[in-house]
């Protein structure tokens, strides 16, 4: 904060410090308002900047405003040409702005991001899902084969529970993240853009999934004799499965709602075709299901009721 300090005084008072004696003595440069600038190297703190991370100059990259930067532009014009003796270092203010010019355009632009992100996220009124900081997202994880991911622990409440009025406020808020996430992934933890949109896309690829399956079950109607099937303790929509069960499914609970019994011979076919899904499944969903309905048909088989 010294540098700060030192940086507002020489644009406060510019010139005038170079003309006094007895603010010049004892000063490295000739110039006091000069010293704290000489001694950094302005490639360094334009990278610093850059990684968005650490406080650079005791301040925060994301903190900083265009007067922090102007500051610095100001106090560079002042002082330039101005050479530290003990190292021949020599400001120059073109070399200043030439290396600070893309961290001030990458840093004020993604904390502008960020806070319409955060107006979006605190004024986003969803009905169980809490919006977690844009940062958060870059935690996001997927495993498409199990379907496990860490949507609970980012946004309070799993992607299968996430109620339906909930699903564009999720993917709207990620979307409105992602210019600053590009910046901060790679700024933090060195990630390419590619990388950083995988992962993005990962997250809308996985509620759209779900949001659309829901919609399809909701629109094919809910009785209460339907089919559940349950992964992880979560109930699974039918319609994330494959189209070859879902046809097993709907077939099932099209007797279940006319309170029929299953004849024989489709008994047989229907649990002939849930175990080669369940054998050939590639996904935990589709295993789940199967099995969900291999259980169905057996109680159907003892049950006295149809």
């Amino acid at each position: 904060m010294i540098f700060a300090r030192t940086l507002l005084l020489a644009v406060a008072v510019g010139g005038a410090l170079a003309a006094a004696p007895c603010a010049a003595a004892g000063s490295r440069t000739g110039r006091p308002a000069c010293d704290a600038l000489v001694v950094h190297e302005p490639r360094q703190l334009r990278d610093s900047l850059l990684e968005l991370s650490a406080p650079v100059l005791g301040k925060p990259p994301l903190a900083w405003t265009e007067d922090d930067f102007d500051r610095i532009y100001r106090t560079a014009d002042y002082c330039d040409g101005v050479r530290d003796p003990s190292t021949s270092s020599v400001i120059r203010a073109a070399t200043w702005r030439s290396n600070l010019d893309p961290a001030r355009e990458a840093v004020l632009s993604t904390s502008a991001t960020l806070r319409d992100s955060d107006a979006f996220r605190k004024n986003g009124r969803t009905k169980a899902v809490v919006l977690p900081p844009c940062e958060r997202l870059l935690e996001w994880s997927h495993d498409p084969r199990d379907f496990r991911n860490n949507s609970a622990a980012i946004f309070g409440r799993d992607v299968l529970e996430t109620p339906l009025e909930d699903f564009d406020l999720v993917t709207g808020y990620v979307k409105s993240c992602a210019p600053a996430l590009f910046r901060i992934a790679h700024g933090r933890l060195k990630l390419r853009e590619d990388e950083t949109q995988r992962r993005l896309q990962s997250i809308l690829d996985v509620y759209a999934t779900v949001h659309a399956a829901h919609t399809e079950r909701r629109a094919g109607g809910n009785r209460a004799t339907d089919m559940i099937a349950y992964m992880d303790g979560r109930p699974v929509p039918s319609t994330l499965a494959s189209r070859r069960t879902q046809s097993l499914v709907r077939e099932l609970d099209r007797y279940a709602a006319s309170r029929q019994r299953l004849p024989a011979d489709q008994i047989e076919s229907m649990n002939r075709e849930a175990t080669a899904i369940g054998a050939e499944a590639k996904t935990r969903i589709e295993t789940v299901w199967a099995e969900a309905v291999k259980e169905r048909i057996s109680r159907d088989i003892f049950s006295e009721q149809p």
